[in-house]
């Protein structure tokens, strides 16, 4: 591996020139940046990240804590790519902004703030994202009060304080809710997703404000809270299919709580599309390929995590640009839907 020394030697410059055109180049003349410049190309060498961070106090590297508890890391059903495809964006995006992405798993809630508080106390991170963002959240509290840079995915209730970038998870549920009530379902059951999420809070706005829209009771025992994953959906399902009058759909908290109320229809001797209608949200790659594949509200996750790395580095650097986005969802209709039995008697 070539060295400032062997650069040095080859240009036929002192080791202070070459210091200098790495980290002061104005104090050289054009004629030895070119020179040197020259040199670096024909050695291929590049600069020791640990020197670039000594230098300028950064460590180019932006933060996410992913909550994954021990559960569903030893879980062999279906697993939940949009968190995969979210990190996809940001590691690319950062590294064309040249820097890079530091992932430290929290196994439970307790563990979170600990993680931010010696991340940031260490400085391992120039800036952080935080995803799964709850109504009154700890973690933003503590970085709004040490001013460290951060964006989060989701708002909170004191959202005007912090970058974000959000989808409109109400919109999104009212096309659910819409889509359902043009196919004649009247009995339509809601699976939340679990309690304190702000996200949560967003949609149940959209699923009331859309039920009352198209003259529909929101009955209680049709509401039950869920879970991201396919065996809350599953659980969610059996209880409402064990009512006096069952509903004739449900929409889910996403796709995999969907898969797994799907699969109890299936031991119920139901079909999803046929006898009971499936709304998810995500819209994972399983979704297309699940049979019968889902309907579901389509979150441009790449996109988030683009404008999330985006954000949280020019608050880094500085830059002046917007730093509250909201995008707009998008229902995907596929087969997991179908008009009610005018006899439904699930």
């Amino acid at each position: 591996m070539a060295t400032i020394r062997d650069i040095a030697r080859r240009a036929g410059v002192s080791i202070g020139s070459v210091s200098n055109y790495l980290n002061n180049p104005d104090m050289l003349s054009e004629e030895t940046r070119e020179v040197i410049r020259r040199v670096i190309d024909e050695l291929g060498y590049h600069r020791h990240a640990a020197a670039r961070s000594l230098k300028s106090n950064q460590t180019y590297r932006i933060g996410l804590v992913p909550l994954i508890s021990a559960e569903e890391n030893r879980s062999l059903a279906p697993s939940d790519n949009a968190f995969l495809e979210f990190l996809a964006a940001v590691n690319t995006t950062a590294a064309e902004l040249g820097y890079g992405v530091l992932l430290y798993a929290a196994t439970s809630e307790a563990e979170e703030l600990p993680i931010y508080e010696r991340l940031v106390g260490e400085r391992q991170v120039d800036g952080l994202i935080l995803m799964g963002t709850r109504a009154v959240d700890p973690r933003i509290e503590f970085l709004n009060e040490r001013q460290f840079p951060f964006v989060s995915f989701g708002r909170t209730q004191n959202s005007e304080d912090h970058a974000y970038v959000d989808v409109d998870g109400a919109k999104g549920i009212a096309d659910a809710v819409g889509h359902l009530a043009q196919l004649g379902h009247r009995r339509i059951a809601y699976i939340s997703p679990p309690g304190g999420l702000m996200c949560a809070i967003h949609r149940w706005e959209g699923f009331r404000s859309a039920m009352a829209e198209h003259n529909l009771p929101v009955e209680g025992e049709l509401v039950v809270e869920g879970g991201f994953t396919e065996e809350s959906g599953q659980i969610a399902m059996h209880l409402l299919l064990d009512l006096p009058h069952p509903p004739t759909a449900a929409i889910t908290a996403n796709d995999l709580c969907a898969f797994g109320a799907m699969r109890a229809l299936q031991m119920r001797g139901l079909a999803a599309g046929q006898d009971f209608s499936i709304v998810g949200f995500d819209d994972i790659r399983l979704a297309s390929h699940w049979y019968p594949s889902l309907t579901t509200v389509s979150q441009p996750f790449r996109r988030i995590g683009s404008i999330a790395a985006q954000i949280v580095i020019d608050i880094i650097t500085g830059k002046e640009v917007e730093h509250q986005i909201i995008l707009e969802p998008k229902l995907i209709v596929r087969r997991s839907t179908a008009p009610v039995k005018e006899s439904s008697d699930v």
